[in-house]
């Protein structure tokens, strides 16, 4: 039979005090049960779960923007560390991937948030959500970021004016996606009304969904970056270059995990996957440019 363990003997067999028991059971799901009003634990299966937990302390999840490349990379690490090791990417957009790293569910977060005011990308966003810790920001690339309609552009659409103007049917990112934020700061820009694009409440959550709606025609435009034309027959108008960064909790920056992800993260590992990545700029790529 399962032995159950007190909230006492938990303590003991964790050398923990008992109220840090009970915040476990609230915030990590340690298996327990109640019986009576009092709480008891199964040993076989805390033991279980303990278990589960020291392997999962060897990998990495990667939230925040969605990029073909990082996938890619991801992927590669995956690869090459398994079964001791992977990486999970969770492309929630640049915004949540900062939310959610907030809350320290993620070890690392992508990010390409244009600041409007300062026309600064990623520092104003990072320093306002992570306000209260300690973080390192790794420049990864820049993107160019552009129009994505069918090839040889037969609607002649030449600017976010013209998709607005000429009632074109738009596709658009997710809410907290730093695309959507790109588009809502070139509308703003040119004194547009974001519920005169026709499709603009129409959202998709990576680039590549991006490509396919203009690809199958249930779509004319989106925004998204340049190498997803060079995977589908269509054609790219560029608007803007965006510099993409990864930020990661200061405490966990000198880990043995996140310097396994940052060591593929150079040109040499990048050209691995490919020896030509369009729309792709790797110039400043591994510096680290603010640690707080």
């Amino acid at each position: 039979m399962n032995e159950l363990l007190t909230t006492k003997e938990l303590a003991e067999l964790l050398r923990l005090n008992e109220k840090k028991i009970y915040q476990l059971v609230r915030d990590t799901g340690v298996p327990h049960v109640r019986i009576a009003g009092k709480w008891l634990f199964p040993r076989e299966h805390v033991l279980r779960w303990l278990d589960e937990r020291v392997q999962r302390e060897r990998d990495v999840l990667v939230v925040g923007s969605d990029d073909i490349l990082m996938g890619r990379l991801c992927g590669l690490y995956s690869q090459d560390n398994f079964p001791e090791a992977l990486v999970f990417y969770s492309a929630v957009g640049s915004g949540n991937g900062l939310k959610a790293l907030s809350r320290r569910k993620g070890h690392a977060c992508c990010t390409h948030l244009l600041d409007a005011e300062s026309g600064v990308y990623n520092l104003p966003f990072v320093h306002r959500y992570l306000s209260d810790q300690e973080h390192v920001v790794m420049h990864l690339w820049h993107r160019s970021q552009g129009l994505i309609v069918k090839k040889d552009n037969p609607l002649g659409v030449k600017s976010i004016e013209d998709v607005v103007k000429k009632k074109i049917r738009f596709v658009n990112r997710n809410e907290g996606s730093g695309t959507r934020v790109l588009v809502d700061y070139l509308l703003d820009k040119t004194g547009l009304n974001p519920r005169d694009m026709k499709g603009y409440d129409t959202t998709v959550t990576t680039h590549l969904d991006v490509g396919l709606k203009v690809f199958f025609g249930e779509a004319d435009v989106g925004v998204g970056i340049e190498y997803v034309t060079h995977l589908l027959p269509l054609s790219f108008i560029p608007l803007q270059e965006e510099r993409f960064d990864l930020v990661v909790p200061k405490d966990l920056w000198n880990t043995q995990i996140i310097q396994g992800l940052i060591s593929y993260i150079d040109p040499a590992r990048i050209r691995r996957l490919s020896t030509t990545l369009p729309g792709y700029s790797f110039k400043d790529t591994g510096n680290v440019i603010f640690s707080s």
